[in-house]
């Protein structure tokens, strides 16, 4: 069950990206935005600003930021550099191939990918020249096999051997890998690549998101009817694709926040917002600003206190932050 061969057959076609009439939710945008400000005054003495997108499949919400950098909501006057880690090949060409023929991109570093291959290596890169800001995309195709410690080195050096301003995992690929320790260690993987002045942003599905399947593959877990499956706890499960394959998923509850406390150093802060609130797919606009209005509502309520177990009940998909800015305890959320 490797997610490689899921994903490759998922995009080899359009229905995993037109799931949702709505590509990137208003709240990831928001997060972004918030995050990357917080870094850019931050780290003001860096030329560029980095952002490493773990499991950035095609890049949907990554893509749409870098796009509008630097004439979009954040402008800066640093240099963007993304650095664009995912199994899947086939994503990572799909979206290479668009900024070049729909976006301008130019190719930067020629590309060479390996479908196959069980090594982690840099396929390729691409750049584009807007307003005399530099926005460059470097493509790492990763392999399921290798370990946290091989994905930071080689992280770093399409990096040029420096930290990251900004790491994020939108829908995160940590869910997608068994057993808790291994999670445990790509976690900590992402905290140690970002700067500690930095940001991370982790948002993977949590309670609220297949709670018939939770409860499926927990009485399955208690009575050893689990088959040859990676279920070990409470929230993992299988599910089936659209396109019928059987994937592995960990659901994350309490859980989340005890992986991203323990990436937190004195001086920073660390907390959960909700991002998505449990809906059916969006078909509209309308039915997804709804959804965001549930998103507002609930983060106010519960500001940055920690999430009791209900409160994970109640949100799809949660956004784990820690953020190295000083002063954000002072800043209000942006609505």
């Amino acid at each position: 069950m490797y997610q490689r061969d899921i994903y490759d057959e998922r995009y080899l076609g359009s229905g995993y990206d037109e799931r949702s009439a709505i590509r990137v939710l208003t709240a990831e945008s928001v997060a972004l935005r918030e995050a990357v400000g917080r870094a850019l005054e931050s780290l003001s003495e860096r030329n560029v600003l980095s952002v490493l997108d773990f499991a950035y499949g095609t890049g949907r919400v990554t893509n749409e930021f870098a796009l509008a950098y630097p004439t979009g909501p954040v402008e800066g006057c640093h240099d963007l550099r993304v650095v664009a880690y995912d199994v899947s090949a086939v994503g990572l060409k799909k979206a290479a191939t668009a900024l070049v023929k729909l976006h301008g991109f130019d190719v930067d570093a020629p590309f060479t990918f390996e479908p196959d291959a069980a090594e982690v290596y840099v396929a390729g890169s691409v750049a584009r020249l807007t307003k005399g800001v530099t926005v460059t995309v470097v493509f790492v195709h990763g392999s399921e096999d290798a370990s946290p410690d091989v994905v930071r080195k080689v992280l770093t050096a399409a990096n040029d051997d420096e930290s990251f301003a900004v790491t994020t995992s939108w829908y995160s690929g940590i869910a997608h890998i068994p057993t808790a320790a291994r999670r445990e260690e790509f976690f900590r993987m992402l905290g140690e690549v970002t700067d500690a002045r930095g940001e991370l942003l982790v948002a993977p599905s949590v309670s609220g998101d297949l709670v018939e399947l939770q409860a499926q593959w927990l009485e399955r877990l208690k009575t050893g009817d689990v088959g040859d499956h990676p279920i070990e706890q409470a929230g993992d499960v299988i599910y089936e694709t659209e396109l019928g394959q059987r994937n592995f998923y960990h659901v994350f509850g309490p859980d989340l926040f005890d992986l991203l406390q323990a990436t937190c150093s004195p001086g920073q802060r660390c907390w959960l917002e909700a991002i998505r609130m449990p809906d059916e797919e969006f078909s509209s606009r309308a039915a997804e600003a709804d959804n965001f209005r549930r998103v507002r509502d609930f983060n106010a309520r519960l500001g940055r206190q920690p999430w009791q177990p209900e409160d994970y009940r109640q949100v799809h998909t949660a956004l784990a932050v820690r953020s190295g800015h000083p002063g954000d305890a002072e800043r209000e959320p942006e609505n």
